[in-house]
C-alpha cells in the first residue's frame, strides 16, 4: 500500500488547464502569517495548491491532558523528541511471529505538533473528546479492535481501507502514516479536491444546484462561499452497516452530516475545520480544527507534488489474508 508513483486524474488535468495561476495583483492583505491571501482571477479566495495537515496533535485529548487546552513549548518539544526517538528505535523491526510492516522509508507521518500547541484537534466540546451517545464508544472500540486482526471469513471482514475503498470523510484528519496530502484546484463554479490517500477525488459544485440524492461512500457535497470561507456540506452517505472501518467514528452512515470550512489565512496556510453531526451516534455535533499548510517541511513530511497511492490489498493481499486465515483454521483443527 502507498507506493508513490506519479498519478494525475483526468478530471484534475482538465481542471488544471482551466485554472489560471494566482494573480498577485488581486491579492488581499491581512494574512496571519504576514503574507497575502491570493484571489483567483474571478475574485474568489484562492485555495489552490498541495496541502498537508500532518501533525502529532491527536484528534482526541489524551486522558493525561484532561482539563488542559494547550501544551507548553517545552512539552510540545519533548513530545516531538519522544516521537523521533520512538521511530528510530522501531525502524525495520517486527514482532516475533509476524510478517512485519513498513519501515521508516515508507512512512511519512507528521513529526510536529500544530503551532497552536493544542492538546487535541477537537475544539468543541471543550473537553476535546468525541461526544458519543451511550454505548457508541464501546461499539466504536470493538470495531476498531478488529483492525488487522479479523476474524477473516470473507473479504468483507477486512476494513474498508484494507479493501482499498476509503477510510471515510473527513480525510484531512491526520490519522494516516503516509500520503497525507490534498491538492485543490478551482474553476468558476467548482472546487476539485484530490486526496493522496486512496486517490479520492471530490468535485464540489458551488452553483447552488440541488442534490441528486444518490448515496455514496464519501457522500454528496455542495459548496458555498461565506465571505472568505469555503463551506462544504456533505450528506447522502451510503449505509454500509456490515462494513468495518479502521476509524469507525467517520464511517459512512445515512444519518451523517459533515460541514467543512476552508479559510485561506496566509500565503502558506488554510484554517480548516470540520463539524460532524449524527444524532444516532453522537450526543451533539462536534468540531475539530486541523490547520493545513503548503510548507510540508514544517510538518516534517516529504515536500512536493501529489503521488499515486497504489493500493494492492484488494487484489493481492486479500488472497493472502483469506488463505492465511484458512491455514490457521486448519492448524487449529489438527491441534484439536
Amino acid at each position: 500500500m502507498g507506493n508513490r508513483w506519479r498519478w494525475v486524474s483526468a478530471v484534475v488535468v482538465g481542471c488544471a488547464f482551466l485554472v489560471s495561476q494566482p494573480n498577485s495583483a488581486t491579492a488581499q492583505s491581512g494574512a496571519d502569517d504576514g503574507g497575502t491571501v491570493p484571489l483567483t482571477p474571478w475574485g474568489e479566495p484562492d485555495l489552490q495548491g498541495v496541502w498537508t495537515s500532518a501533525t502529532l496533535t491527536p484528534l482526541e485529548r489524551p486522558a493525561g491532558q484532561a482539563g488542559r487546552d494547550l501544551l507548553t513549548d517545552e512539552e510540545a518539544a519533548a513530545l516531538e523528541r519522544q516521537s523521533a526517538a520512538s521511530r528510530a528505535a522501531s525502524d525495520g523491526r517486527s514482532a516475533p511471529g509476524t510478517v512485519g510492516g513498513y519501515n521508516q522509508v515508507w512512512l511519512d507521518a507528521g513529526t510536529r505538533i500544530t503551532g497552536s500547541r493544542r492538546t487535541s484537534l477537537i475544539v468543541d466540546p471543550p473537553d476535546g473528546r468525541i461526544p458519543w451517545r451511550p454505548g457508541e464508544r464501546e461499539a466504536h472500540d470493538r470495531e476498531r479492535a478488529r483492525y488487522g486482526v479479523g476474524p477473516f471469513h470473507a473479504y468483507t471482514d477486512a476494513d474498508t481501507g484494507e479493501r482499498c475503498i476509503t477510510d471515510g470523510l473527513p480525510n484531512m484528519v491526520p490519522l494516516q502514516p503516509y500520503n497525507m496530502n490534498l491538492q485543490v484546484l478551482q474553476t468558476p463554479g467548482q472546487v476539485v479536491m484530490l486526496h493522496e490517500m486512496y486517490h479520492e477525488l471530490r468535485v464540489i459544485p458551488l452553483d447552488g444546484r440541488p442534490l441528486t440524492g444518490i448515496a455514496q461512500w464519501t457522500g454528496e457535497a455542495r459548496g458555498r462561499w461565506e465571505g472568505g470561507t469555503l463551506v462544504v456540506e456533505t450528506v447522502n452517505f451510503v449505509d454500509k452497516p456490515d462494513a468495518f472501518w479502521s476509524s469507525p467514528w467517520r464511517k459512512s452512515r445515512s444519518t451523517l452530516r459533515l460541514v467543512e470550512r476552508f479559510t485561506r489565512v496566509g500565503s502558506e496556510s488554510i484554517d480548516y475545520t470540520f463539524t460532524l453531526e449524527d444524532p444516532e451516534v453522537f450526543a451533539q455535533a462536534w468540531t475539530a480544527s486541523a490547520p493545513m499548510t503548503t510548507d510540508q517541511a514544517s510538518r516534517g513530511v516529504t515536500a512536493g507534488q501529489i503521488w499515486e497511492y497504489a493500493c494492492h490489498e484488494g487484489n493481492h493481499a486479500m488472497v493472502n489474508i483469506l488463505s492465511g486465515a484458512r491455514a490457521e483454521e486448519a492448524r487449529a483443527a489438527r491441534d484439536d
